[in-house]
């Protein structure tokens, strides 16, 4: 799926993980799904292994594009059943009878969703830690820099810059340690069958499970059709993450004012106005508060996903489809403009000293 405007897609989004929650991505993910579902009930004899190589090879060389799952998701409601069929058309009479079998179509899409989370939490933790990493270096450099905290807008008294910096830095060190938590809640694999009581083959189920998610490498779990409190603590990272990135580019807009002109969040220049060239703009900065706004309303639409009724609720589930991944989108986006913000800002230590001086003498 299309997240993000080709205009707007260096500034409000991530190409790097736009390509990780793409439609091309999941297409290959479901077929990931498919394999791994052969070869583990394969090694059960579940299926014959003959079956399970032919749909090994068949789907590991099938080529499968957006377009040819877009009619039969407008009729069947999700995409799984096209690519079953188009998988289908490639394989023996044998073959086909056991692709996907004892499956549900909302198996092979969670657990293709959480091998894609998988994917971008790999890449959020790089760019986490070079962040945190940029932070101390403003920190090493600038933190005992004397500057003046203000409360409620308002001065109050002066501090170092580097409780400021602290105050982005620690939060992000928090969220570093919490994804490490949430991997062990959010990357499970999904197997349940129609109606989540794996009928189909009830003696081999929990070892049949315990197979599939080693073969990809997910943690192991019954099945969580209804269940989606865990991929809302993933959302909510996201959310809190953004936030954390939001609060440092709205201190950021603040100290970069041009009365105030303590920090400029790029050394090299901001954003230009087409009315006035005299000004530099913190875009970047505007961005942080911008995508962390948009994720926190974007979370509420998470919660009401685990209004899931009954046994499968696709009202429910179809919200996490738009979701999840334009979330992740703009939390990459807010960790670029981030990691450029904290390699690239100007910090005016002399003004930091001037107001701090100003300060005490207007109130000795």
């Amino acid at each position: 799926m299309n997240y993000q405007s080709t205009i707007f897609s260096k500034y409000l989004g991530d190409e790097q993980l736009l390509q990780l929650v793409s439609d091309e991505a999941l297409i290959s993910k479901m077929l990931q799904f498919e394999i791994a579902l052969a070869t583990t009930q394969a090694s059960f004899n579940i299926i014959p292994n003959n079956a399970a190589d032919e749909i090994t090879r068949v789907l590991s060389q099938l080529k499968i594009t957006p377009a040819d799952l877009a009619e039969g998701t407008l009729q069947n409601g999700v995409p799984v059943i096209t690519l079953l069929a188009l998988a289908k058309d490639q394989l023996s009479e044998e073959a086909k009878i056991y692709l996907h079998y004892g499956a549900t179509s909302q198996d092979a899409m969670d657990t293709a969703q959480v091998l894609m989370i998988r994917d971008v939490m790999e890449v959020m933790e790089e760019k986490l830690a070079a962040l945190i990493e940029n932070l101390f270096k403003c920190y090493n450099q600038y933190g005992e820099t004397p500057c003046m905290a203000h409360t409620r807008g308002q001065q109050a008294i002066p501090i170092s810059f580097g409780i400021k910096i602290n105050a982005w830095l620690h939060p992000l060190q928090r969220q570093q340690q919490r994804l490490v938590e949430i991997k062990k809640s959010v990357l499970w694999v999904q197997l349940g069958g129609a109606a989540g009581t794996l009928a189909v083959y009830p003696d081999k189920a929990p070892q049949l499970i315990e197979a599939l998610a080693k073969e990809l490498n997910l943690y192991s779990s019954s099945q969580w059709h209804t269940q989606r409190d865990n991929l809302c603590m993933f959302t909510n990272w996201l959310a809190m993450l953004s936030a954390v990135l939001g609060k440092m580019g709205g201190d950021i807009l603040v100290m970069s004012q041009s009365e105030i002109n303590e920090v400029m969040e790029n050394g090299a220049g901001g954003g230009k106005s087409s009315a006035m060239p005299n000004k530099s703009n913190p875009v970047l900065s505007e961005a942080l508060v911008a995508l962390a706004r948009i994720n926190a309303t974007l979370q509420s639409q998470q919660l009401q996903a685990m209004v899931h009724i009954n046994e499968r609720d696709a009202a429910a589930w179809i919200l996490e489809w738009s979701a999840i991944p334009q979330m992740i989108i703009n939390t990459g986006a807010a960790l670029n403009h981030a990691i450029t913000i904290s390699a690239n800002m100007k910090v005016n230590t002399a003004i930091m000293k001037e107001n701090v001086e100003l300060f005490l003498q207007l109130n000795k």
